[in-house]
């Protein structure tokens, strides 16, 4: 393989990210190949691994960059942690350890997720349950006043806890999901580095 054949390959697997990002690679790249000096490109090529491998790894770099500059985005976490997961399966590494990270990987995901959808959930139930005892009590008002006072009580409580908790809990999941993202781009520093040691 050539230097253009490499670059063009690498140029093909970055469409994800905006061009301007892709440009920067591309030129990064072309300039390490340059400063080796033609004699050494395929040592270069070996250093730097397969074009997916390199795309990968530009991938992963660029969904944490793109994370920290959209701080508040609970879908930017979300998608930083898909590029990432993509990225490690790209690495060079044995099929059973592969397979065991995945497993891990997605199993620590969907916890995640399972525990955010579930605090959601909690939240939106506190809320119309609180609604539904407000309603409840307004109803039976004029029959039996202390059991519409109870309910009414119970009704602001449930509502007022939901909504006071909702804001933290919504805090809550995009932080640990930029969390989780920058873990696992550690993880697959880590992955990429042992890769090229063994290498």
């Amino acid at each position: 393989m050539n230097k253009e054949t490499y670059l063009k390959q690498l140029e093909s697997k970055l469409k994800r990210i905006p061009s301007n990002e892709v440009e920067a690679a591309i030129e990064y790249y072309n300039e390490y190949f340059d400063e080796a000096g033609t004699e050494n490109i395929q040592q270069v090529i070996k250093e730097l691994g397969s074009p997916a491998q390199v795309a990968s790894k530009i991938l992963a770099d660029y969904a944490i960059k793109d994370l920290d500059s959209h701080p508040g985005s609970a879908k930017k976490g979300l998608l930083a942690i898909w590029i990432i997961i993509l990225a490690i399966l790209a690495t060079p590494i044995a099929l059973p350890i592969m397979l065991a990270v995945v497993a891990l990987i997605f199993a620590f995901v969907l916890l995640c997720g399972s525990l955010a959808f579930a605090a959601i959930a909690i939240l939106f139930s506190l809320i119309l349950g609180g609604i539904g005892c407000l309603i409840g009590g307004v109803a039976v008002f004029i029959q039996h006043i202390p059991t519409a006072l109870f309910f009414i009580g119970l009704g602001l409580t449930a509502s007022g806890i939901g909504l006071l908790a909702f804001s933290p809990v919504i805090i809550l999941i995009k932080n640990g999901s930029r969390t989780i993202a920058r873990m696992l781009k550690r993880l697959f520093d880590r992955i990429t580095k042992r890769g090229k040691e063994v290498l």
